[in-house]
């Protein structure tokens, strides 16, 4: 992406932000590092117009952390930029799942990067973990990033959705109900893992989201909708590198989502229409889930539902079963530490108006 269409971009979100002043700018790719003369000019120009804007920017990137340096981790955080670097696990887990274009592992290269950090710097930086079934074992894949430094996590499943799997990456997404199974029973080590840090002091919200887990907790605790409805298109817009705007990064690419360009804005008949289909989503829960009033998104985001489903408004199953997983063990959680420690709550989550790395906490 070249400098002027994320400037671009940064005015297209400003014009349709409303009342909203917390504006998350999140560089995505690919890789970001590999174009810093656009990533530092678009940090630039957001932070020398917030004022006349009256509007907080935070900027958030993610990075497979081959290039992160410690003078360019330093620079992007000391100009307001959260970085997460990718870690899939141990060495010979993170190389199977995420080789350089010539099969070569990209571990040892970013391992390398990451020793030479200053303890200070090594602490702002988020260590982001893709679980997948060839290592599901989420308790090991923690611990192997507090290893390595990192005081701040994140784990993720790998969804299997996006741009479609192609041939030969089928084992790397949870599929087959044998897999969900596992997965199931990783997320309830985890959550015993989590209740035993908290209560330990080890762990609180400004270190880590857990898998998300802690935000189902802060919202269950804070008596919230868990998940307030998937954000495309009403919260968030995706900006591709020529420009067109997307509902979401998972819809890139997939014509018949466009929904504007940076040129000339949102397309009010293609945005209205896709609202009102995505919308539709609501009648298939509203009677039959019990859970509907917590999550208010079919417990699956809308490129899953399209992709298994060929249409947005159809729950994709496998998801909002897992998503009934992880709400039953948020809440025994919740309820464990609210016995273990009652008057640590209100400081363990903390309110967080932002709600991703992008927050105050940090």
């Amino acid at each position: 992406m070249d400098v002027l269409t994320a400037i671009k971009a940064v005015n297209t979100l400003v014009k349709l932000r409303g009342k909203d002043s917390d504006l998350v700018v999140d560089f995505y790719g690919g890789e970001p590092l590999l174009n810093l003369d656009t990533l530092f000019a678009t940090v630039d120009y957001c932070r020398a117009n917030q004022s006349k804007w009256k509007v907080k920017f935070h900027f958030l990137l993610a990075t497979n952390g081959t290039l992160l340096t410690p003078n360019l981790a330093k620079r992007l955080l000391d100009k307001g930029v959260q970085i997460a670097v990718s870690i899939d696990g141990p060495k010979a887990v993170h190389d199977h799942n995420r080789p350089f274009a010539g099969q070569n592992g990209s571990f040892d290269t970013i391992l390398a990067n990451l020793k030479k950090m200053p303890r200070p710097v090594m602490k702002r930086l988020v260590g982001r973990t893709t679980v997948t079934p060839f290592f599901p074992d989420m308790v090991k894949l923690y611990e192997h990033l507090k290893s390595l430094g990192f005081e701040r996590i994140e784990i993720f499943e790998s969804e299997d959705a996006c741009h479609k799997i192609l041939p030969g990456q089928e084992n790397s997404f949870f599929s087959s109900k044998a897999n969900y199974s596992t997965l199931y029973k990783a997320y309830q080590k985890l959550a015993l893992r989590y209740i035993d840090n908290v209560i330990s002091k080890k762990l609180n919200y400004s270190k880590t989201f857990f898998n998300r887990f802690f935000k189902l907790m802060q919202r269950l605790y804070y008596n919230h909708e868990v998940s307030g409805g998937c954000p495309a298109a009403k919260g968030q817009i995706a900006v591709s590198i020529d420009g067109w705007i997307y509902p979401c990064t998972s819809f890139l690419g997939i014509d018949e989502f466009k929904l504007g360009h940076v040129n000339y804005g949102i397309n009010r008949d293609k945005y209205r229409k896709f609202i009102k289909k995505t919308n539709k989503r609501f009648e298939h829960c509203r009677q039959d889930c019990q859970l509907f009033k917590l999550c208010r998104s079919t417990g699956s985001c809308l490129n899953v539902n399209y992709y298994f489903n060929g249409d947005c408004a159809v729950p994709h199953k496998k998801s909002c079963d897992l998503f009934r997983e992880k709400l039953a063990l948020a809440c025994a959680s919740l309820s464990i530490l609210s016995e273990k420690i009652p008057n640590r709550l209100e400081k363990l989550f903390g309110f967080d108006p932002v709600g991703r790395r992008g927050n105050k906490l940090y």
